[in-house]
């Protein structure tokens, strides 16, 4: 059984649609630098959760099904396309909800990814750790139902105080 819950009211601050390609997580951090203004207090968290979640979707996203791309495209121009990655900013009362959504792959539950647990000198495997802990263990991700998508979310401070930005890049991941 599927239940769909309403989300409250939440105002969309951006869409971008990225084409499945290395430069996702670069695109993905520059569209939220344009839509959060550099004195925002929650813009440092908000590019951060951005990259990995995009970097997450560039790496383990299943594009074998997709429009026959040969990969070549790095554009941000890629509304529509299966193999594309979405990313979008809602603002609801107080709290900001990033989304990205992508094609899926065979890890996609629809309920929650597992987090991994990196040892001390692990190049990776920290990026989901570190989107838990930037909001505050508010995240998860699901299949979209009809398409099969993947939407990986998480719902970040709308203002977080200076204090509380530097309690979060200090916490151990």
């Amino acid at each position: 059984m599927i239940y769909y819950i309403s989300l409250p009211q939440l105002q969309v601050i951006g869409t971008a649609h990225l084409a499945h390609s290395d430069r996702a997580p670069h695109l993905a951090r520059k569209a939220v630098s344009v839509w959060l203004a550099p004195e925002h207090p929650a813009q440092e968290i908000t590019v951060l959760a951005a990259s990995e979640l995009v970097t997450n979707a560039v790496k383990y996203a299943d594009t074998s099904s997709g429009s026959g791309d040969d990969g070549r495209d790095c554009g941000g121009d890629a509304e529509g396309r299966q193999d594309a990655i979405a990313l979008r900013l809602c603002q609801g009362r107080d709290y900001l909800r990033l989304t990205v959504t992508d094609p899926g792959s065979s890890c996609s539950e629809p309920s929650r990814i597992p987090l991994q647990t990196p040892s001390l000198d692990a190049e990776r495997g920290r990026g989901l750790a570190i989107v838990e802990a930037l909001s505050r263990n508010r995240w998860g991700s699901y299949l979209m139902p009809l398409t099969g998508l993947r939407l990986v979310w998480c719902h970040l401070d709308l203002n977080p105080t200076p204090a509380q930005v530097e309690e979060l890049f200090r916490a151990p991941i």
